[in-house]
């Protein structure tokens, strides 16, 4: 979807009017993200009506006019706030959590033209599930809910009691709790409405999973990082090892930063940098490396602080003095920017350096001293997308050629802003890439060259763009100035036409007259190339009508030939007589012809010879049997042997006729 639909179409959609009463019901000024887009479908939650709101983005793109949102209602609504609106992987699944409860709904299938929930029905009801209902309510604190890094079907919560529980939220009867993993000391006393612990900064406030691992990094309040595995083997008893505080290099008196609340993992392999926020708005991104040491069973990890980032956050009078687990939220975007949503809007943080240290690790023993240098020149990139006078609502990031960040703030205006790429070049280079997928990579490159390049007109619009606006000038007609003030008035104008006018018109005509150089010698070099160009036209032409006439004469050469041949050949046919072969041939051939003749009149006779025959038969057997006259069986054996003699006798004479007109060819 466009960045230009997000603010048209998505913006002035019906479901951010009707959510606004519920965002202003958050004046605590705690930070909420009660947002998420996944799969193309973005959901809001509605503290009200206690729902939640679903509107399919792809679908609005198409059907602007035609795409109302969808109400999710929760078999079993959350009792407790909602502060976050998380959904899995997968998108199957949403998690709504807030300091006192954990609820996880199942999302129904989508189906229809629009891939809308149960069809496109406006009311649609979900199965939903609360996580130790009784206890979190009741005793602990959450801190923080991830899903499980390597499985689809089981969630990690973090507690204030510096405990870690895993549930498996596949069951049929319902989420089960698996283990608790204990990363530190349960606090007990309180002091000044906090425990003594959380006051000293050793209780957990945010952890994170490594990318394609099942392994944890866990966040204290003092700065302290610690790691832990995570896995999903329920026999075990032991409780897993916890390896901390991991080693910041270089150390820092104040372990950079002692009041840390938020913590998150880009990149993935071996290039890991870790993010840490503290209260202040600092962020500090570390590269996460082996640990040296002597012991070669040691497997533990350090942190190296490659750069620190102080964000310019603004707050109100009324904002001083809040009280809150996390001033600060990360928000991984891309695989090398991320947001930090604060008190006084949003920022965005692009790192360079994730490109750069796999360059670093992927690069030969000869190519180590450049790509390190690259590492140690590159610097993030900070920008300040929104200044808010109250917390925003919720951000979401929205995946595409050009990534956009959705944020909602607490007006229940919806803003998109673009996340700017640190390489833009290469931003281009996948643009054009979704654009064009059938192209070669050699018209790739060329279409990149034309999207870079800048065109003379807004060249020129640049240098004459004014950094001042110019007043409409309204004096009092019936008083004329004095000569001070009209003297005052055109010195000043005169300064400003200097200032904003005339040098960029200077300027202007400078780049004009450079252009108009160019194009004037670009312009001469044309005319002797066209000039050259005529003249091997002329003489390309006259070769041309040379080699026409040498083709017409090379043809009628050619035609004399053929009828001198043709000539020769019929003259040499007539002038030859018959060979002996020939003639020998001939005689044969005539030889053959009257041996047939003689034949065919034997054959003709021995025919007449046969049907006499046949009709003495007849006559006969036709006086035998008007006499009536009986045989002997004598006659009658005499006179059938010598029928069957002549019968035999007429069949070879037949086929040897026939043989003969085979070899003589006579039909």
């Amino acid at each position: 979807m466009d960045s230009r639909l997000y603010d048209t179409v998505l913006a002035n959609h019906k479901i951010f009017e009707d959510i606004k009463e519920s965002l202003q019901e958050s004046s605590s000024g705690k930070l909420h993200n009660l947002i998420d887009l996944k799969d193309d479908v973005l959901y809001a939650w509605n503290s009200i009506e206690n729902c939640l709101f679903s509107v399919n983005v792809k679908h609005l793109e198409e059907h602007p006019d035609e795409t109302p949102y969808q109400k999710l209602h929760l078999l079993s609504p959350p009792a407790f706030k909602v502060e976050r609106v998380m959904s899995s992987n997968c998108g199957s699944r949403l998690c709504l959590f807030g300091s006192r409860g954990v609820t996880v709904a199942e999302l129904p299938s989508r189906w229809g033209r629009g891939g809308l929930f149960d069809s496109g029905s406006k009311t649609v009801l979900c199965k939903s599930y609360s996580l130790d209902e009784r206890f979190l309510y009741s005793q602990g604190e959450v801190r923080r809910v991830q899903w499980h890094p390597t499985s689809l079907s089981h969630m990690l919560v973090l507690l204030s009691d510096n405990t870690i529980r895993l549930y498996n939220i596949a069951l049929k009867n319902g989420p089960k709790l698996v283990k608790i993993i204990t990363i530190g000391q349960k606090p007990s006393s309180q002091l000044a409405g906090k425990t003594i612990l959380d006051s000293l900064g050793d209780t957990a406030v945010d952890f994170t999973p490594i990318p394609d691992s099942e392994s944890l990094l866990i966040l204290r309040g003092d700065g302290e990082v610690y790691m832990i595995e995570c896995t999903l083997d329920t026999k075990s008893p032991l409780q897993p090892k916890l390896f901390g505080p991991l080693p910041i290099y270089p150390p820092a008196d104040d372990n950079y930063g002692s009041e840390s609340c938020s913590i998150c993992v880009l990149g993935g392999g071996d290039t890991l940098v870790v993010v840490i926020a503290t209260c202040s708005a600092a962020l500090y991104h570390c590269v996460l490396l082996p640990a040296p040491s002597d012991n070669e069973n040691d497997d533990g990890y350090a942190l190296y602080v490659i750069e620190s980032v102080e964000l310019n956050v603004v707050l109100n009078p009324d904002d001083l003095g809040l009280q809150q687990s996390y001033p600060v939220h990360l928000y991984p975007c891309t695989s090398n920017t991320y947001a930090c949503m604060h008190v006084g809007g949003v920022h965005t943080v692009s790192l360079p350096i994730l490109e750069q240290l796999k360059e670093y690790v992927m690069a030969d023993e000869a190519e180590i001293e450049s790509a390190l240098s690259g590492v140690c020149g590159g610097h993030s990139c900070a920008q300040h997308l929104v200044c808010a006078g109250r917390p925003p609502a919720g951000l979401c990031a929205a995946a595409g050629p050009q990534p956009l960040l959705l944020v909602l703030c607490a007006d229940g205006k919806l803003l998109a802003r673009n996340l700017e790429p640190y390489d833009l070049e290469e931003q281009l280079y996948k643009e054009i890439q979704m654009k064009n997928p059938d192209l070669e990579q050699d018209d790739l490159n060329n279409l990149l060259k034309e999207k870079q390049k800048l065109s003379f007109t807004s060249i020129v619009q640049e240098i004459l763009s004014r950094e001042a606006s110019q007043p409409i000038l309204n004096l009092n007609k019936s008083k004329e100035p004095s000569p001070k003030e009209s003297l005052e008035l055109l010195t000043q104008a005169t300064m400003r036409l200097r200032g904003e006018y005339m040098s960029r018109q200077q300027r202007a005509c400078d780049a004009l007259a450079r252009k108009t150089a160019a194009l004037a010698a670009l312009a001469s070099h044309h005319s002797s190339w066209r000039d050259e160009l005529l003249e091997e036209l002329e003489r390309v032409k006259a070769k041309t009508e040379s080699l026409k006439q040498k083709r017409t004469l090379a043809e009628k050469h050619q035609e004399d030939l053929k009828y001198r041949c043709s000539a020769v050949v019929r003259s040499i046919r007539a002038s030859t007589g018959p060979s002996a072969a020939e003639r020998e041939l001939l005689e044969e051939l005539q030889r053959y012809r009257r041996r047939g003749e003689a034949l065919s009149d034997e054959i003709q006779l021995l025919k007449r010879h046969a049907q006499h025959n046949s009709e003495e038969l007849k006559r006969w057997h036709e006086e035998y049997k008007k006499k009536d006259t009986a045989l002997g069986k004598s006659h009658s054996d005499t006179i059938s042997s010598i029928l069957q003699q002549q019968t035999s006798q007429i069949a070879s004479l037949i086929e040897e006729t026939k043989l003969l007109k085979d070899q003589l060819s006579i039909v």
